[in-house]
């Protein structure tokens, strides 16, 4: 009879410090703790969705950019800011960043071109770029 409490009460017990270690850790680490990050430009990115679009003024590229830290977690309120060719047309939907460190923007074109898109923050250039096509 003995056997069975000592089992409970060793369960319960195991499950009670892992409810508290699970507490403990999202309080301490939650989304907060990133907020004063600096951007690590090399963990940066951007990438495009399409790659390619009709050069008919209508038809549009998404460009999404993620600025993050040195532990690749999202460093929130950037302004960041895209460069491509003067034929191309950036529409900003999010310019500045949110708590996953992203920001998003519509190309468009009535040209037929390639282009090599290019993110900056601070006036400094992530080191990826995105090439895409209006045909």
């Amino acid at each position: 009879m003995r056997r069975p409490i000592i089992i409970i009460i060793f369960l319960l017990l195991t499950l009670l410090a892992s409810l508290a270690l699970v507490f403990r850790t999202t309080i301490f680490l939650g989304r907060a703790a990133g907020s004063s990050s600096t951007v690590a430009y090399g963990n940066s990115y951007l990438f495009s969705s399409p790659l390619q679009a009709k050069a008919d003024g209508k038809e549009q590229i998404r460009v999404t950019v993620f600025l993050l830290d040195g532990r690749g977690l999202g460093v929130p309120n950037q302004t960041v800011s895209l460069t491509s060719s003067p034929k191309v047309s950036i529409t900003s939907v999010q310019t500045t960043t949110d708590d996953t460190g992203k920001a998003v923007f519509d190309l468009s074109s009535n040209t037929a071109l390639k282009a090599t898109i290019t993110a900056s923050n601070n006036q400094q250039a992530l080191p990826q770029t995105v090439k895409i096509v209006f045909y």
